[in-house]
């Protein structure tokens, strides 16, 4: 088959020269006898200019536990979903459809052409199996319990919530107390089921068996949210009169704030009184008074390493599955103090 190359041989020049002749570069000198030798190879070989070829686009199809004014109101979600429309950007991939489950039931015809799936938070078993029925090039984000078949991308909370632990202990902390919320599925028709088994939660208690503090174990459950937070520990305080314990680890920023707003109405300061540490890292937390200890997960991180494994996936350059553990780190502030 004739090439580019041939032509230049025959016309005595570079291949480059035949090229920005070919593509009218209009900084390029050459003479009108260089022109007519290219013009004559050319016809000589019927040689034929290929076309620019474009790149092609990559259609995504992103299912979401998240409705749209919570992703707005929590940080963490909105990041991860930065990273991943950053990253689509620079990769060709286009988020065509963005399906909320918590807004309504599983459009499964929605993710017909679409070549690759990304899915946010932890849904049923039965969503992953009917999407993976329909593609393989499937992908989650932020759960841990996803089967080892399925790729994903999450980082270790539970390890985390064991780091904050052990540091609280060797400043003398032996009565913490955990704050948090329940672990939420969805399934392919909305439906959401709750359980007690979150990551810290599940670390926390554990911990505290092993540390021989069982009898300090104090758990408040409810929601996610800054009201939640306040709500818990109002009920902490409460139960807890004249024996408070001496540090809280909560589940989240959001929750967190909420802690402080209940303690310091109480005028009870932080950390004189009671630390606090969580996790998340949000802006916010920061700019608390006092600052927050929290750990700092790279949730942007979490949307771009999703997109670059799916695009693997969906390009054949692997088949075999891979689950990333993206690392965290505690930040120490403020809002945490020795005890003796």
């Amino acid at each position: 088959m004739v090439g580019i190359r041939d032509v230049a041989k025959r016309a005595g020049v570079s291949i480059a020269t035949v090229s920005r002749v070919l593509n009218q570069d209009p900084t390029i000198s050459v003479t009108e006898e260089t022109k007519r030798k290219i013009a004559e190879s050319v016809k000589f070989y019927n040689y034929q200019k290929k076309k620019p070829t474009k790149k092609q686009v990559i259609n995504v199809a992103l299912i979401t536990t998240v409705s749209e004014i919570d992703e707005w109101e929590d940080p963490y979600f909105r990041v991860i979903r930065r990273g991943i429309q950053v990253q689509a950007e620079m990769s060709q991939v286009h988020i065509k459809k963005i399906l909320r489950l918590s807004e309504s039931p599983l459009d499964l015809e929605a993710l017909n052409d679409c070549q690759g799936i990304l899915i946010i938070g932890q849904v049923a078993a039965s969503v992953i199996e009917k999407v993976s029925a329909i593609n393989s090039n499937l992908l989650i984000i932020d759960d841990p319990r996803v089967s080892p078949k399925i790729d994903a991308v999450f980082t270790d909370l539970g390890q985390a919530a064991i780091k904050h632990l052990e540091r609280l202990y060797a400043k003398g902390h032996r009565k913490i107390a955990f704050i948090g919320g329940k672990r939420v599925e969805i399934d392919e028709n909305s439906r959401k089921y709750e359980t007690e088994d979150d990551y810290r939660r599940v670390a926390y208690e554990k911990w505290m068996e092993e540390k021989g503090l069982k009898e300090n174990i104090q758990i408040y459950l409810g929601g996610w949210t800054t009201l939640d937070g306040m709500q818990a520990t109002n009920r902490l305080l409460a139960e807890c009169q004249g024996s408070l314990p001496t540090a809280i680890m909560v589940a989240n920023d959001p929750i967190a704030v909420g802690a402080y707003r209940s303690l310091q109405k109480q005028g009870l300061s932080i950390p004189d009184d009671i630390s606090i540490v969580s996790f998340d890292d949000i802006e916010v937390a920061e700019f608390l008074t006092p600052s927050l200890s929290t750990v700092n997960i790279p949730t942007e991180e979490l949307g771009k390493i999703a997109v670059r494994m799916l695009n693997e996936r969906i390009k054949a350059v692997r088949d075999t599955p891979i689950q990333v553990v993206v690392s965290n780190k505690i930040i120490i502030r403020e809002s945490e103090r020795e005890v003796r």
